[in-house]
């Protein structure tokens, strides 16, 4: 799988902002695990990506481009305080929302895989 060097370095982003969050709330393994199922999805959404679709804004993303969606994950992940407030449980279930945006975002308009 493709993943450009701006892909590559805003997904390690996401990455060490998730690995501080872990370490701050002591998250237990299956909280780990479902980390790495994030990473691993948003992964797989942005990879093979062709340049100029990383950058630009994408149906059913909400209008954000993946660079962008990265970008606000990197940032979310960094807000101890709210996953204090609100629970390791909201912090996953943000990301894991972002990145299905991402894959539903790479069908085909009509939502059907395989369709053109």
């Amino acid at each position: 799988m493709y993943l450009s060097p701006e892909a590559q370095r805003l997904l390690d982003d996401v990455r060490h902002a998730q690995e501080r969050l872990i370490a701050h709330v002591g998250a237990d393994e299956a909280h780990r695990r479902a980390f790495r199922a994030v990473y691993e999805a948003l992964e797989s959404a942005v990879g093979d990506l062709p340049e100029g679709r990383f950058d630009a804004p994408l149906d059913g993303a909400g209008g954000w481009s993946p660079a962008r969606v990265l970008v606000h994950l990197a940032e979310h992940d960094q807000q101890v305080e709210e996953a204090s407030r609100r629970g390791i449980e909201h912090m996953i279930e943000h990301g894991l929302e972002h990145a299905r945006s991402l894959w539903l975002a790479r069908l085909p308009r009509d939502g059907r895989v395989g369709a053109g």
